[in-house]
């Protein structure tokens, strides 16, 4: 009898051990996957219409995202003359599409788009290279989390965008073109 009592017992201290190793290695788990820098914002491709004109991503662009970056690839096909002439810009020849899903607990206040020019959205008009307000740049409903389409060139190569919310905090999210510019277009 007092066999069966120490065997049980070696076993439950056993058992426990067992246990209290297999937690701490999933919480150091848990640390490693936590020590990457996360981003509260999220980026997509995605299809936007300015006017009546829709703009979308060919099927063979992709986005990939690592940490605060995000690259673009594949292949993107040129603009169709109606969308060059909406987009207005007379060198860009190729867009690419992405919803920029804002903080979602936070209050935007400022958002930069930094490429070959710098275009700001702001709460306060005396800001450095003011575009418009920042609810001229949102597309969300009321009770959404706040989001941006953004039809950015494709020829230009790099971009960050900085969200400063209203609690001063800031984010930087880099976009890297490296998808080969199709000449023909897609209708």
């Amino acid at each position: 009898m007092k066999i069966i009592k120490n065997l049980t017992f070696l076993a439950l201290i056993f058992v426990l051990t067992l246990g209290l190793v297999s937690c701490e290695m999933t919480k150091s788990d848990n640390a490693n996957q936590n020590t990457k820098k996360t981003i509260a914002e999220n980026v997509k491709l995605d299809q936007a219409t300015l006017g009546d004109v829709e703009f979308d991503n060919a099927d063979t662009v992709r986005i990939n995202q690592d940490e605060n970056k995000f690259v673009i690839s594949g292949t993107i096909s040129a603009m169709s003359a109606s969308q060059k002439l909406t987009f207005g810009v007379e060198d860009v020849t190729h867009v690419v599409v992405l919803k920029f899903t804002f903080d979602k607990e936070k209050t935007i206040s400022t958002f930069e788009i930094k490429g070959n020019t710098t275009k700001v959205f702001s709460t306060d008009s005396n800001t450095e290279n003011y575009v418009g307000s920042i609810s001229d740049l949102l597309d969300s409903e009321e009770g959404e989390d706040a989001f941006a389409y953004l039809v950015l060139s494709a020829n230009t190569k790099n971009y960050t965008l900085k969200s400063t919310y209203s609690d001063r905090t800031t984010s930087e999210v880099i976009i890297e073109i490296k998808a080969t510019l199709a000449t023909s277009t897609e209708d």
